[in-house]
């Protein structure tokens, strides 16, 4: 949640594009503001502000790009990746059941889960305190700050957990985490998730965790944990013809997805 931009490429999985062209799918995707310049709170409200764009005001604005494409709002996907995968949890736990057929994320950040000073993220140190004490200093009030371009900031978050300012910075409450907000929730979208079992910036155990918990919470709800050996986004460069575990998974993504 503290760096990225949503045309960002790298962070694009290879196979989303075939997968978007041959399902005849477009790709909307929003920036939202970032910690430390911002809070929790403030992404949920970015979240809803986009889904109020995304119904009221997206048919206009396409129209307006390219008049012979009709959106089918019966079929919306939510996708994301890492902090994105927070961001389309959140959205399948806020909106309304009939907004998503399908959720297809990857290593999503699903809790506030601890982080050791000591601990290598891609096998690399964790900045000191006094760095991230000095970029939350430097802050001006009413800064709004919605698009980095990484790998600036890549350790922001990272930090404020290492170092003990997350809950400070991000907020504390129920429905800021997934992990605890699906305790309230009364449904679930189809939900499918990728992660790598070598993940070192949001490791695999509290996806696992999650996982579990949801099906307790919601026994009727269809969500699927696929992993494989890898770091944080292993799946990159990958395509669907040279993985059968992928291919499989996108079938499944798709049958829910368009049924």
């Amino acid at each position: 949640q503290s760096t990225g931009t949503a045309a960002f490429p790298d962070w694009f999985s290879a196979y989303f594009v075939p997968f978007l062209h041959w399902n005849k799918a477009i790709a909307v995707l929003p920036n939202y503001r970032l910690v430390p310049e911002h809070t929790g709170d403030d992404i949920l409200e970015d979240i809803a502000d986009f889904y109020t764009w995304f119904h009221e005001s997206l048919p206009t604005y396409l129209a307006s790009k390219e008049p012979t494409i009709e959106l089918d709002f019966s079929k919306v996907l939510v996708s994301g990746e890492s902090a994105g995968g927070w961001c389309a949890l959140q959205s399948t736990l806020s909106q309304p059941e009939s907004t998503f057929k399908a959720c297809l994320i990857q290593y999503p950040v699903v809790n506030a889960f601890p982080v050791s000073p000591d601990h290598l993220p891609f096998g690399f140190p964790i900045p000191p305190k006094e760095e991230l004490d000095e970029l939350i200093a430097a802050i001006k009030p009413g800064t709004v700050l919605t698009s980095v371009t990484p790998p600036a900031r890549n350790d922001v978050s990272m930090m404020l957990r290492a170092h003990g300012r997350w809950d400070e910075v991000f907020g504390v409450g129920k429905h800021l985490m997934p992990d605890t907000r699906v305790e309230d929730a009364k449904f679930l979208a189809p939900t499918y998730i990728i992660h790598g079992g070598d993940d070192t910036i949001v490791p695999v155990k509290w996806t696992r965790a999650f996982v579990e918990k949801t099906k307790k919470v919601l026994p009727e709800a269809q969500i699927t944990l696929v992993t494989q050996p890898g770091e944080h986004g292993f799946d990159k460069e990958m395509y669907e013809e040279n993985e059968t575990w992928l291919w499989e998974l996108l079938n499944k993504v798709e049958r829910d997805w368009l049924a």
